[in-house]
């Protein structure tokens, strides 16, 4: 091989290592600009209409927080704590909703009694 062939193969093999090490790090700046945030259920005191099938609560409140100006990027909902046996509106039923929203619209998920 000539000695200009192998500095061309060269220069192309750090160009891609270049921009595989630029897409590896763009993807991990982006990861870095959501969170997730967690809201436990109550038994009807709740801002969006409760619900006992999962996959409507999701879009109940995925539909809420859009009214608000919210983007929900991901939804999960899961039981991960015991149900109060108060039957008052503000007793928490083990449910948990947990949202994954940009950095930038943590505040608006607070005021709507996310945490």
């Amino acid at each position: 091989m000539n000695l200009q062939f192998k500095q061309t193969l060269l220069n192309k093999k750090l160009f891609l290592l270049f921009a595989l090490c630029g897409l590896f790090f763009m993807n991990c700046s982006k990861s870095g600009n959501v969170k997730w945030l967690y809201y436990n259920e109550t038994n009807c005191a709740d801002k969006w209409a409760f619900d006992l099938n999962n996959e409507k609560l999701k879009n109940n409140v995925t539909e809420y927080l859009d009214g608000k100006g919210i983007k929900v990027l991901e939804i999960e909902i899961y039981v991960d704590g015991t149900a109060e046996t108060c039957t008052a509106c503000t007793c928490k039923t083990g449910r948990r909703i947990k949202c994954k929203v940009k950095k930038r619209e943590v505040d608006n998920m607070k005021s709507e009694g996310f945490y």
